[in-house]
């Protein structure tokens, strides 16, 4: 009986030690690995080769990947494709909502911003129960499909910039093109399509200097967090004219997967309807190589607010209630400015870049002399534009038009 006694306090005292063990274990092992873009994405940092990296979320997955349980749960999905929230906007915000640090879509860029209740705002609703077929302009497009952030980026990887889909509203949408321009005359002829897994838009991106040490950081296959700059405008970086001709057109065949109307590339060519009483409707060359011819001229993609709208000479709210010395105006503070740039149009904001009819002013410029007439009224306690009988003028906001 003492030998069984023995052996069981022996067996106790194993247990006891494995425990202590595996605990010990444990407490030495990161569980969040070292590579991790910020706090609760569990991505993992050892890569195929063997090597530490950082695994990507979106795409272009590694054989031991983890990156599907930060958007997916197994077992307990908040709705039918196991998403870890009970919506689309809900999952992406989780992260796009400045929690990463960065691409934050609540702060301004090229892109625009999303979710912003600032004065003026408008943007691409992607919260709301909305069909892709609600897109103003569908004339074709009847798609029942809700409206969601992948109706535009795909989750899991795409050849484009910024997750931009190869398909969209179920449409390939990228293509060759051959542009040829005589004078003023531009000719564009559709050429084969883009195959999928091929770049079909590229951006101007470039290095975030806020994460510098994230982009100079070494055996991470690359990775780098970038801003955009929007579409190319001109040859850079070892891209042919070729194929700036391409992304640009690619970028207004992309947004008029939805809003199929409003896709067109005659010089104020008639449209392809008519209406009731068999008018033709004409419409803004939106599918051209120029600028100021393409959606993103005048709208921004994921949308717009009154801390982002310019006025003609391309100068924001911020810009005005700077001191004079860096260029702000004689007197202008916060409520002065934004009742200058709000915009009041009839149809709203509407995504724009340019407040109002800015939009229109900012390229169609050709009275824009009368402003310098000589007269005897000044603007009041200041010296920033004296003696124009119409006050006004400043239209260098065009050089930033793409």
């Amino acid at each position: 009986m003492r030998k069984i006694k023995i052996g069981l306090s022996a067996l106790l005292m194993l247990i006891l030690v494995s425990m202590f063990g595996a605990m010990a274990s444990a407490e030495g092992f990161a569980t969040t690995p070292s590579t991790n873009p910020a706090d609760g994405i569990y991505v993992g940092d050892v890569d195929n080769f063997g090597n530490k990296n950082t695994h990507k979320t979106h795409g272009n997955f590694q054989n031991n990947t983890n990156s599907c349980a930060n958007c997916h749960s197994t077992h307990n999905g908040e709705n039918e494709f196991l998403l870890m929230k009970s919506g689309e906007h809900e999952l992406c915000m989780s992260c796009h909502d400045g929690t990463m640090g960065f691409y934050d879509v609540t702060k301004a860029s090229e892109a625009g911003v999303i979710d912003s209740h600032e004065m003026n705002a408008s943007m691409h609703s992607v919260d709301k129960e909305l069909t892709v077929g609600a897109a103003p302009g569908a004339l074709a497009n009847k798609s029942t499909a809700s409206f969601g952030c992948s109706s535009c980026h795909n989750p899991h990887g795409s050849a484009n910039d910024r997750l931009l889909s190869e398909k969209v509203a179920d449409k390939q949408f990228g293509y060759n093109y051959n542009v040829t321009i005589v004078g003023y005359t531009e000719t564009i002829t559709k050429l084969n399509p883009v195959p999928i897994g091929q770049k079909a838009i590229k951006l101007n991106l470039e290095e975030d200097p806020a994460f510098a040490e994230i982009n100079n950081a070494t055996g991470l296959s690359g990775l780098k967090i970038t801003k955009s700059n929007g579409i190319y405008n001109k040859p850079a970086d070892g891209l042919t004219q070729a194929q700036v001709y391409d992304y640009k057109l690619n970028y207004s065949e992309f947004c008029a997967a939805c809003h199929d109307d409003y896709l067109k590339n005659r010089e104020h060519g008639p449209r392809d309807s008519k209406t009731a009483d068999g008018h033709e409707l004409f419409t803004h060359t939106t599918n051209s190589t120029k600028a100021g011819r393409s959606c993103t001229a005048c709208h921004y993609a994921h949308g717009t607010d009154i801390t982002l709208l310019r006025d003609t000479a391309g100068k924001t709210i911020a810009d005005y209630t700077k001191p004079i010395a860096e260029g702000g105006k004689f007197g202008w503070d916060q409520t002065k400015a934004e009742a200058y740039m709000k915009d009041v149009s009839k149809e709203g904001s509407a995504l724009k870049r340019f407040t109002n009819m800015a939009v229109c002013w900012a390229c169609h410029q050709s009275t824009h002399a009368i402003a310098n007439t000589p007269g005897t009224t000044t603007y009041p306690n200041t010296t920033d534009a004296p003696n124009f009988k119409v006050p006004g003028g400043d239209y260098s906001g065009k050089a930033i038009i793409k």
